[in-house]
């Protein structure tokens, strides 16, 4: 069953704006630099993802189809390229080894099943067209939903366990 993108473009843009007030409130709380610029980073992006998808909802409105997106312009953000600068600034402000800070698991898991909910709309939503428009359009929001996740689960594991993320980013160096 093929559904009307505006209509998917409308729980999209709730989805993406839910997120944007979690990470801003997560942001807010953290006291730990580096989950703090995660969650402002988070929220930046998902304020990209709203312009992008009020874009779609337009000109389909306007048009009865999803447009081309290169027609729109998306800003396809490097977010493991974000993140390195993001680690960098927050290690800048760190002292010495992070204690694991429990106050952050909520944020964390709260974080992660957002995302893991939109990776899974966004799949079936790939899944169920057949138009080649929205099968673009839907990849690649599927794709930066996946890059928002990862960055949760890499700046996690480092703050549960510096020594091993650290261990795991060197591993490369070791096996060849």
């Amino acid at each position: 069953m093929d559904v009307d993108v505006c209509e998917v473009m409308e729980v999209a843009l709730d989805m993406e704006e839910q997120s944007r007030q979690s990470y801003v409130e997560a942001a807010e709380k953290a006291t730990n630099p580096l989950a703090k610029r995660t969650f402002e980073a988070l929220a930046e992006w998902e304020v990209e993802h709203k312009r992008l998808l009020e874009s779609v909802r337009s000109q389909a409105e306007a048009t009865q189809s999803c447009p081309l997106l290169s027609e729109l312009n998306p800003q396809d953000l490097e977010i493991m390229q974000a993140a390195e600068q993001i680690f960098k600034s927050a290690l800048e402000d760190l002292k010495g080894e992070l204690a694991p800070d429990a106050s952050l698991d909520d944020a964390y898991a709260a974080a992660m099943a957002k995302e893991r909910k939109a990776i899974e709309f966004y799949r079936a939503r790939l899944e169920e067209t057949i138009d080649a428009n929205e099968q673009d359009l839907y990849g690649f929001l599927l794709g930066q939903e996946r890059e928002h996740l990862s960055l949760l689960a890499t700046t996690e594991e480092y703050l549960n366990d510096t020594k091993y993320w650290h261990f795991k980013q060197e591993m490369w160096m070791a096996t060849g």
